[in-house]
């Protein structure tokens, strides 16, 4: 369907019950709550377990500790518990708001509202993890906005280019990342591999590489672990939707589920290829070796092309500098800019479900129908036929 314009949504929506275009499964908006609920318990509880068991494969060796389990056990409560206030009590304002107003929608009041301010509930996370889930919403936004320029034929991305951001955006996180390497505490940051800290050269170790052992043993070492993480986040991707038929769901195992694994693991390959080879050139480490070293790994992104994950290259860079400008006192500290660009940026990605579903981000897509249990689908079609009905 294409985008909802002001006028057409107010023409075709103003006047219709919330039973129709918020909760279609029952006309009463009390009645309808029980349903909400329940599947916003089962599918947030789903689409977390599947998240955090790829953070549990990417944290390899670290959860052989029990403190770890613990506190990925606890992170993921409150994580399911964000989704599951966010999915049930949007709707329910909007509900009300519509009440409020004279028993009328408009655009706004319909998801933009609602979605914004359940986004409050990002205070559910902790800090470590409230910052990991902003950066990935402020990622999704821009390329919302990007596809939506691309579809006006004011600018065109192709393959070529979203490489070219991906490799310029690990050069600068990378470098960025061995930078704060000294710090006792690093700015969370959810990526596919934290670099080591520079090596400072000193009488007890000749090693000038960032690492112990040969360099060929930590190449592959690195090339082979993460291969083996990509492969299994493929296959819990394939898998544990189908848990009920898992025989027909090994079956289903293609070529082009290794893509995700040849890209994890040449990425990490390349990079530690090209940072050895630097250490060992030059005869001392250096954190601006991450910039070529980055910028080469880049390549593997022809793996996996995604448009999401070359823009959440550059905006994890720009994460860490802003860091930089916390400590600079540039930025305030005092106004919860993180927390207040989150909910605008909710509102947004939610309200484009609806309105602009042809350029909404597929995560938000696959987001909302598996937190909801595939209520927001049942939304959506009602109120697309709400929307043919006026035109």
């Amino acid at each position: 369907m294409a985008a909802v314009s002001k006028q057409l949504f107010e023409a075709a929506c103003r006047d219709v019950p919330c039973g129709v275009i918020l909760h279609p499964w029952n006309e009463s908006c009390f009645a309808a709550c029980p349903a909400l609920y329940k599947g916003a318990v089962i599918g947030s509880a789903k689409f977390y377990s599947i998240i955090y068991l790829a953070q549990i494969l990417m944290r390899g060796k670290k959860m052989l500790k029990k403190e770890e389990w613990i506190k990925m056990g606890q992170y993921y409560v409150r994580s399911t518990m964000l989704g599951i206030l966010v999915t049930s009590l949007a709707p329910n304002i909007s509900c009300i708001i519509r009440n409020i107003l004279g028993v009328k929608f408009n655009q706004s009041t319909y998801l933009y509202i609602p979605f914004a301010l359940s986004g409050l509930f990002i205070y559910l996370e902790p800090p470590s993890r409230r910052g990991l889930v902003i950066n990935l919403f402020c990622n999704l936004v821009i390329e919302y906005y990007l596809k939506v320029l691309q579809r006006a034929g004011y600018l065109s991305i192709t393959k070529s280019q979203q490489t070219l951001m991906f490799m310029l955006g690990s050069s600068l996180l990378f470098y960025l990342m061995r930078l704060e390497g000294d710090k006792k505490e690093r700015t969370p940051l959810f990526w596919l591999f934290t670099p080591e800290k520079v090596r400072r050269k000193t009488e007890e170790s000749q090693n000038v590489c960032p690492h112990e052992g040969k360099c060929e043993k930590y190449i592959v070492k690195g090339f082979a672990s993460y291969f083996g993480v990509g492969l299994g986040i493929s296959l819990a991707r394939l898998i544990l939707p189908k848990i009920r038929t898992p025989m027909k769901a090994i079956s289903s195992i293609r070529g082009k589920h290794l893509k995700l694994a040849l890209f994890f693991s040449s990425y990490i390959g390349i990079y530690r290829a090209v940072m050895c080879y630097l250490c060992r050139k030059q005869g001392v480490d250096s954190a601006l070796y991450a910039l070529p070293a980055g910028y080469a790994a880049g390549i593997s992104f022809l793996f996996s092309p995604s448009l999401g994950l070359s823009i959440a290259s550059l905006t994890a860079a720009f994460k860490l500098y802003s860091t930089i400008l916390y400590e600079k006192k540039v930025l305030p500290s005092n106004v919860p800019l993180p927390e207040i660009l989150y909910c605008l940026c909710q509102g947004t990605l939610f309200n484009a479900r609806m309105m602009d579903p042809d350029a909404c981000p597929s995560y938000v897509l696959n987001l909302m129908k598996s937190c909801s249990n595939g209520r927001s689908e049942q939304v959506y079609k009602s109120f697309a036929e709400a929307i043919r009905n006026a035109m």
